[in-house]
C-alpha cells in the first residue's frame, strides 16, 4: 500500500453559545473569562483543518488539526505545513508510521504539533481500516472502551458555577476542569468559585482547577491551595505557573496534598521524561493535538505510565472525529488519571461527521469497535465549511 495524495482542507466552524460562554465572547469590560481570549473570544468562526489521505488500494483516511496558542500554529500555518509534510510522504506505505514520523521530525525537529497529529490520525485510520480493527487495537489494545466524561467548565459568579456542575452531574459527567483566570483577577476569586463547585460535587468527583499557567508563582499557588483547601483530597490543580517552570511545578507537587497536573510544560519526549523521573507532577494531561498524533502521544503515556504517573487524556478542539480521536487514545490508558476531554463538538454547530464515533449512551461514552476511527465523514458538508469564507 503507498500514499497516492494528502490534501489540506480548511474550514470554518460556527461556534455554539456554549463556545462563547467559554472563551469569554461579550464578556463584561474590564473582566477576564479565559486565559486565551485573545485568540479565542469573539470570532465569528472557529478556524481547523480536515487531512485526508488517500493510498493506491482505495482505502481514505481522515484527520483534523485546530488553530491554537498552545502549538502556536494559525489555519493558514497548518493548511500550509500538511502540504509540505505530504509531499514528504507521497509514495510512503501508512503502516511505516515510525520512519514517516522520523522523516517529518527531519523537516521540524519541534513544533507543527496540529499538523503532524492530523497526518497521523489519517494515517491511523487508513491502518484500522485497511486490518479490519479499530485504532485502540493499533495501540496495544483497550484497557476501556466506555468511560465517564470530564466537563470544561466556563468562569462564571460561584453561585453559576456550582449550579452548572450540579446539572452536569445529573447529565453523567464524572469529573470538572473550572477555567481560572488567578493573577488576571485574584486567586481568591478563583477558590471562591473552586469552594463552590466542590460544595455541589460528590467526593468522588475530581475539579480539575485549570489557570492556563496564570497563577503566578509556586508560592503563591502553595498558599491559596493549602489556607483555602487544606484538606480536599478531590481537588487538583493543572499547570497553575508556567510550563517553562518545571522547577516550581515540581515545589508545586511537594508541598500540595492536592493532585498537581503537567500540561503545557509537557513540550516533547524529553520534557515527559524529565517530568515522570523528577517527580515534577502527581498526573499528566495529554492531547493528540499537542503530542502530534498518536503514534508520540502512545509513547508519552508509555513513559508516564513506566514511572508510575496516572495519564488523562483532554480535547483537541475539533468537531466529532477529534472527539473521537481522543477516545481512542484513552481507551489505550492503563494508568487512568480521570475521564477524559471529549465533548468540543458540542461547541461548534457544525457536524462533519455524518455517522458513527463515540456516542454517549446512559451517560457513558462508548467507543465504535468499527475499523479505523469507526466513523464516516460528510464529505459534501466539509467541501461547503471550506467556502465558509
Amino acid at each position: 500500500m503507498k500514499i497516492t495524495r494528502v490534501e489540506a482542507i480548511p474550514v470554518w466552524y460556527e461556534p455554539t453559545d456554549a463556545y462563547h460562554a467559554l472563551f469569554g465572547t461579550g464578556k463584561k469590560k474590564g473582566t477576564m473569562v479565559h486565559a486565551r481570549e485573545g485568540w479565542f473570544a469573539n470570532i465569528q468562526y472557529k478556524e481547523n483543518v480536515f487531512v485526508k489521505i488517500q493510498t493506491d488500494e482505495g482505502i481514505t483516511g481522515w484527520g483534523e488539526a485546530c488553530a491554537h496558542p498552545v502549538t502556536s500554529e494559525t489555519q493558514a500555518g497548518i493548511a500550509s505545513t500538511v502540504e509540505l509534510f505530504g509531499r514528504t510522504i507521497l509514495g510512503r506505505n501508512p503502516f511505516q508510521i515510525g520512519a514517516i514520523h522520523a522523516a517529518l521530525d527531519h523537516l521540524f525537529l519541534q513544533g507543527n504539533a496540529g499538523a503532524r497529529s492530523a497526518i497521523d490520525i489519517a494515517l491511523y485510520d487508513i491502518m484500522g481500516k485497511a486490518c479490519g480493527q479499530p485504532i485502540y487495537n493499533l495501540l496495544g489494545g483497550a484497557y476501556q472502551t466506555s468511560f465517564g466524561q470530564l466537563a470544561t467548565m466556563p468562569r462564571a459568579e460561584p453561585k453559576r458555577m456550582g449550579e452548572h456542575a450540579n446539572a452536569l452531574l445529573k447529565r453523567g459527567y464524572t469529573c470538572f476542569e473550572p477555567k481560572m483566570t488567578g493573577r488576571l483577577e485574584s486567586l481568591e476569586a478563583d477558590a471562591d468559585r473552586l469552594e463552590a463547585i466542590l460544595e455541589r460535587v460528590p467526593a468522588t468527583a475530581l475539579v480539575i482547577a485549570d489557570p492556563n499557567q496564570m497563577w503566578g508563582t509556586a508560592k503563591a499557588t502553595i498558599e491559596i491551595l493549602l489556607r483555602r483547601f487544606p484538606k480536599t483530597p478531590n481537588l487538583a490543580i493543572e499547570q497553575p505557573i508556567p510550563g517553562q517552570d518545571l522547577k516550581g511545578l515540581a515545589a508545586i507537587t511537594q508541598a500540595l496534598p492536592h493532585t498537581v497536573v503537567a500540561d503545557e510544560a509537557i513540550q516533547n519526549l524529553g520534557t515527559m521524561i524529565e517530568i515522570v523521573s523528577r517527580r515534577v507532577a502527581d498526573m499528566v494531561s495529554l492531547k493528540l493535538g499537542k503530542c502530534g498524533g498518536f503514534y508520540k502521544a502512545l509513547q508519552m503515556m508509555r513513559i508516564a505510565e513506566a514511572a508510575n504517573c496516572p495519564v488523562r487524556i483532554d480535547w483537541t478542539q475539533g468537531s466529532a472525529l477529534l472527539d473521537t480521536a481522543t477516545g481512542h487514545l484513552h481507551a489505550a490508558v492503563r494508568l487512568v488519571g480521570c475521564d477524559p476531554g471529549m465533548d468540543y463538538q458540542l461547541r461548534i454547530k457544525d457536524k462533519p461527521v455524518a455517522e458513527g464515533g463515540a456516542m454517549v449512551k446512559n451517560g457513558k461514552v462508548v467507543l465504535p469497535d468499527a475499523p479505523g476511527l469507526g466513523l464516516t465523514v460528510d464529505e459534501k458538508l466539509i467541501a461547503r465549511l471550506a467556502k465558509r469564507r
